[in-house]
Formats: structure tokens, sequence, C-alpha cells
């Protein structure tokens, strides 16, 4: 059995290392990145133009930023009174674990994307949005892609950072850390640019032998911005699934593994 490293938000972390054990792994699991929801004006003005029928599209890129939109709009409105207004608009989901965390909450998600990526949504979107106001409520982290890609189409971009990402570094990271220098991870599950810069920082500030440990290993990251952090601190991706989530990963990871 191969032992995976499984970094994900604390609120995830027992969903995803049940999902590794499903897959066959053995995972150890750490939490690099904290998610605190934000308040903001940004997210005022948005609920006043959803008010005034003022969104066209409304754009949802994780199950954490449909739990944000929630808590942030009980500031101004009853749950139901929200999800009555809300649909109204278009609301697009980035994939089916996105989409389902909306229809849990009762709101009807009007597309999801053939391909599970913020450039899925660009290319879905591109010939609808020209002229349109569309809103993207995610974290504080989100690349560009997604905003540029639908700017580029002629959208009126809004994108609003209803939770930020925080570094951490508790026990169970520094753990990670430490088997990760003596060898003892077969690969590693990346879910996001942020905790791929915490944990390595972790590993580094531990030994001058991090990068190489690690690349000794499976690399996977959960899409293009993540594995270009990684690049950029010098770590090799070997797995980048086609859809950006991290049931693809855990199955690209099970194929490698299958056909190593």
């Amino acid at each position: 059995m191969k032992t995976l490293a499984v970094m994900r938000p604390k609120n995830r972390l027992d969903e995803s290392e049940q999902m590794a054990r499903s897959a066959g792994f053995n995972p150890i699991c750490a939490s690099p990145v904290e998610i605190v929801f934000n308040k903001s004006q940004q997210y005022a003005e948005f609920i006043d133009n959803l008010s005034k029928s003022l969104v066209d599209y409304l754009i949802i890129t994780s199950t954490n930023g449909a739990e944000a939109m929630i808590s942030l709009s009980s500031d101004f409105m009853s749950q139901d009174d929200f999800i009555k207004l809300i649909s109204e608009t278009n609301i697009i989901a980035i994939g089916p674990v996105s989409a389902g965390a909306l229809s849990n909450l009762n709101i009807h998600v009007s597309e999801i994307p053939s391909e599970y990526s913020s450039r899925g949504i660009v290319e879905s979107l591109s010939g609808k949005v020209k002229g349109k106001n569309v809103y993207i409520l995610r974290s504080d982290h989100g690349d560009k892609i997604l905003s540029q890609g639908l700017t580029d189409a002629g959208a009126n971009v809004t994108d609003i950072p209803v939770y930020r990402l925080m570094k951490t570094k508790d026990e169970d990271l520094m753990n990670l850390a430490r088997m990760t220098l003596a060898g003892e991870i077969d690969a590693f599950a990346f879910t996001s640019a942020l905790s791929a810069s915490s944990f390595i920082e972790a590993v580094c500030s531990l030994s001058d032998e991090a990068v190489s440990k690690i690349n000794s290993a499976t690399v996977a990251a959960i899409g293009y911005p993540t594995k270009e952090r990684l690049e950029s601190l010098g770590i090799k991706v070997d797995i980048v699934p086609k859809d950006a989530t991290y049931s693809s990963m855990l199955d690209s990871l099970v194929a490698a593994f299958a056909h190593s």
C-alpha cells in the first residue's frame, strides 16, 4: 500500500482521508492552510446588485466558496430569502463537487463546464458573457485564468474573495515534513498553490534536502496554477488530472501506480 501525503484545509481533512483510503492509499494528512470567511464591502455590494437583478452570472469554484457565500449572506437576510433571490441568476459551478454542495443547499446550478477547471469555465461561457455582469465568489488566492479569460470575452467581471486561505504550521504538518525527509512518503497530493508553498516552506525549514526528497516521490497537483507554483519552488510535477478535483487527482494517482 502506497503512503500518500494529503494536504487539505481542516474542514476537508476527514472526508479527504476517507476518499484516499477507499482509493487504496495509506493517507497521512495535514492542513497547511486554514480557511477564514471574509466579510467585505464588496460582498455587501454584491448582495445589493443581486437584489436589483444586476447579476447575470454567478460562478462558484469550490465547496468552501458555496459555504462562505451562505454564511456571509446571513448578515443580510435569511437563508431561504437568499436562496430565493439567487435562483434568479445563472449559477455556474466549476464541477460536480461544487454543484453538489449547492444542490444540498437547494440552489439550482445552471451549468457545469465539460472540463472542471477555470479554463473550462472560460471556454463554456466565452460566447455568452459579452456585456454581462459576472461575479466570481472564491478564495483570495484564485488564479487569474478565470477572471482574465472572462474579461477578455467581454464580461464585466467582479472577483470577490469570500474566504481567505492562511498558512498554518501545526504538529501534523511538521510530522508530515519529517516523514518526507525520512523517505516515508510515496506520493504527494497538492490541492492548492498556497498549501504547496506552506508545506514546502515547512520541509525546507528542517533540511536542505527537502526538494530532492519530495522529487523522489510522485507529485500530483490538482491544477495548473498549483503545478506552476510547485515548479517555481523546484518541484517536479508528475500528475495534473484532466479535471481539477481531488477525486480526479486520486484516480490519476491510482492509474499512475498501476502502470509503474
